[in-house]
């Protein structure tokens, strides 16, 4: 054998390796694309439901803020003292709740200049009662439209699934105005008992209407969540707290006519109702908020088990892998099989044995690529 023969033999052992790294890489490769597509998209999906969490932790003081200041409006039209301890105990729990998630949120400038406003009306010991409205109103305006910059900034507003849709519908867009509004409607019925003027009896009429209007949007939505969901504790987390909301709602405004006339009652009975719609308007945003974390919650463990399942289908793909490139390297040969033209000069060939049977030496010569026995 010729010297370039012995050298190129060890090259012919890298057949296996290649064999295996190619094996290798033809199952990792798909697999390396698929596990980097799942953990792309669960992540953004557990970014999402984190953002969405942190809006319901927000909404929930937030909620509870706008009662009292609707409560202390209230106080104040009817010329009672204002309980200005819950409206301060209710700043405080959003001052705790904007310091942990304002900056994600983006909430905190617009929260300062909320939170001095209310200051503000507490400082002043008592309002002539169309002046309470009116700045009292001004507050619950503002802190609508920091509700609303929560679920903007939360996307809560966003949410793909449609239980969570309609509770956070629910809970988001409809119970904060009904609290405004109901509290608006008994304030000007207080200042107006007798209907007032035109522009009085339009005012009461809107709001009224808008409370009617908003119930309705509210139960619909979240029958459609109960219809929808795969919950098994949406349905009697939120059944009893909306029957009672509907009962309430029924009392103070019955009607979603705006044609219909304010209906007949006096001021106390009206006070009495909006007392009892205030009530049943907290225990169903309260139910709500806790039913919606825990669909989000149960949707933020779905995702945690996708990545697991991804992470475990890619340790298994790994051995596969392995375990198939080790059959490869076992089996396949060690060198590709030789041509006859791969053949040296100097290596021997049978002798040629014409029919007389003498054999005649024969050596393999290379003329155009072909050989010939001479």
């Amino acid at each position: 054998m010729s010297l370039s023969s012995t050298s190129a033999e060890p090259g012919h052992g890298s057949v296996r390796v290649a064999a295996a790294v190619g094996v290798a890489i033809a199952v990792l490769v798909p697999l390396t694309v698929l596990f980097a597509q799942v953990w792309s998209s669960t992540g953004s999906a557990r970014s999402f439901t984190a953002d969405e969490r942190r809006g319901v932790a927000y909404l929930a003081p937030l909620t509870r803020l706008l009662s009292a200041s609707t409560e202390a409006q209230s106080a104040a039209v009817r010329g009672r003292t204002v309980d200005a301890a819950a409206v301060r105990s209710a700043v405080a729990a959003v001052d705790e709740v904007d310091a942990r998630l304002g900056r994600t949120l983006r909430t905190s400038e617009r929260w300062n200049d909320v939170r001095q406003l209310v200051q503000q009306r507490l400082t002043v010991p008592s309002w002539q009662p169309p002046t309470a409205y009116t700045q009292y109103s001004d507050v619950n305006t503002k802190l609508l439209a920091l509700t609303r910059t929560v679920g903007d900034n939360s996307r809560l507003v966003l949410d793909p699934a449609i239980d969570a849709y309609y509770v956070m519908n629910a809970s988001l867009l409809r119970i904060p105005e009904v609290l405004v509004d109901s509290g608006r409607y008994a304030d000007l019925s207080v200042l107006f008992p007798t209907g007032g003027n035109d522009a009085a009896r339009a005012q009461l009429a809107a709001a009224r209407n808008r409370i009617a209007t908003d119930e309705t949007d509210l139960s619909d939505g979240l029958l459609k969540a109960f219809a929808q969901t795969d919950s098994s504790r949406l349905a009697p987390a939120l059944t009893r707290q909306l029957d009672d909301f509907r009962s309430a709602v029924d009392a103070v405004a019955p009607s979603t006519s705006l044609l219909a006339p304010v209906p007949e009652r006096s001021v106390t009975d009206l006070i009495a109702n909006q007392d009892a719609l205030q009530q049943a308007t907290l225990g169903l945003q309260q139910a709500s908020l806790t039913a919606l974390d825990e669909l989000l919650a149960d949707r933020a463990g779905a995702q945690t088990r996708t990545r697991v399942i991804a992470i475990a289908a890619a340790a298994a793909g790994l051995l596969v892998a392995g375990w198939l490139a080790g059959l490869v390297w076992r089996w396949a040969p060690a060198r590709p099989p030789r041509r006859r033209d791969d053949l040296d000069d100097d290596e021997p060939v049978a002798p040629y044995r014409p029919a007389n049977g003498t054999p005649v030496p024969v050596r393999p010569e290379r003329s155009g690529g072909a050989r010939a026995a001479r």
